[in-house]
């Protein structure tokens, strides 16, 4: 795992998920004006170099909807997203703007500590997904010292 500190390319939006996204595109050089909406298993957030990066923020939702359809717990979501996912490199961009990138193994780890089984509203299916904890100092904590291994 390894850390950038992406705070001199922060991007404003209500939505933080969206924020983050375009703060670290234009960390590399991107600029994007529109949130994408492509699902995991047909592209990344993010294409640079040898890197198809899925780009992450507090309280992200994983897998949900249709995506889910069939699955009967968190093991089964996972394995289903691991199976399937586009992305090569995971990163996760804190309040703070310093982004953690993982590959999967790492980011397995960190969405089986960090994240829950929940479910979606019932205007929405009622079906279950994972969805990330909000950002703690035990989450905090966790990437900085797996980026310092």
């Amino acid at each position: 795992m390894k850390t950038m500190n992406v705070r001199a390319h922060a991007v404003t939006n209500k939505n933080a998920g969206i924020a983050r996204e375009w703060t670290l595109c234009a960390y590399y050089g991107v600029t994007r004006t529109t949130h994408d909406h492509v699902a995991y298993d047909k592209d990344s957030d993010l294409n640079v170099g040898n890197m198809a990066i899925s780009i992450k923020a507090s309280s992200f939702t994983l897998m949900s909807g249709k995506l889910c359809a069939g699955c009967k717990s968190f093991d089964d979501i996972w394995n289903r997203y691991e199976q399937n996912v586009h992305s090569n490199t995971f990163v996760y961009i804190s309040k703070d703007y310093i982004a953690y990138s993982m590959n999967l193994d790492e980011f397995k780890t960190f969405t089986y500590n960090f994240c829950y089984l929940d479910r979606e509203s019932k205007k929405n299916g009622g079906g279950i997904k994972i969805k990330c904890r909000a950002e703690s100092k035990k989450m905090l904590r966790w990437l900085e010292e797996k980026a310092a291994a």
